[in-house]
């Protein structure tokens, strides 16, 4: 029969231990000092080369950054010719508009005749007339304004006065002549006369 094997000595873990740990450092003292890592505050002292180098990269970036901010924000040069033909433009536009050539109007608008605009006025009249008589039909009574009865062509141009007993006039001028109606005198078609409205 066998004997049973001895139980393990209780420091034999503390021992294998040990040995991988020897092992590891002899490892280490193996490697060559090119393949150890040493702490920062181990490190070579150098020999300002480096830093001379970045402080150089530095500078040289912010002097072109700050060239490039320069030249693109440096205003340009105008032109000398600019501001004599600037001047030369505007004195010209200022003649035209206040002296007006006759070479430079191309298609000048001349007014109608006397007679179309006295034609045109009395219809206007005519159909302000006829807004002013149905307002006073549909209150009792005349409109105090012209916008009231709602004949706002005629306004600023046609001058409009109420009378007594329902009575009214309109009155205005063109050129020479005046149109003048009046409801307590006249009737709408004496005040027209031959006049032929659309319609």
């Amino acid at each position: 029969m066998e004997e049973p094997a001895a139980p393990p000595a209780p420091h034999a873990s503390s021992n294998a231990r040990r040995e991988a740990r020897t092992g590891a450092v002899s490892t280490l003292h193996r490697m060559s000092d090119k393949d150890q890592v040493k702490p920062y505050h181990a490190r070579a002292a150098s020999t300002g080369q480096e830093t001379a180098d970045a402080v150089a990269d530095v500078l040289r970036h912010a002097a072109e950054r700050d060239e490039a901010q320069a030249r693109r924000t440096a205003p340009k040069a105008r032109a000398k010719w600019m501001l004599p033909v600037a001047l030369n433009l505007g004195l010209l536009a200022v003649y035209f508009l206040a002296a007006q050539p006759q070479w430079a109007t191309v298609n000048p608008i001349h007014p109608p005749p006397q007679t179309q605009q006295v034609e045109r006025l009395r219809a206007a009249m005519y159909l302000g007339i006829a807004r002013i008589q149905s307002y006073a039909a549909a209150n009792g009574r005349l409109p105090a304004t012209l916008e009231e009865a709602g004949a706002n062509a005629l306004v600023g141009s046609v001058d409009y006065r109420p009378g007594p007993n329902d009575s009214f006039s309109l009155v205005t001028n063109v050129g020479d002549e005046v149109l003048s109606y009046d409801s307590a005198t006249m009737t709408v078609e004496e005040f027209t006369g031959p006049l032929l409205l659309p319609g």
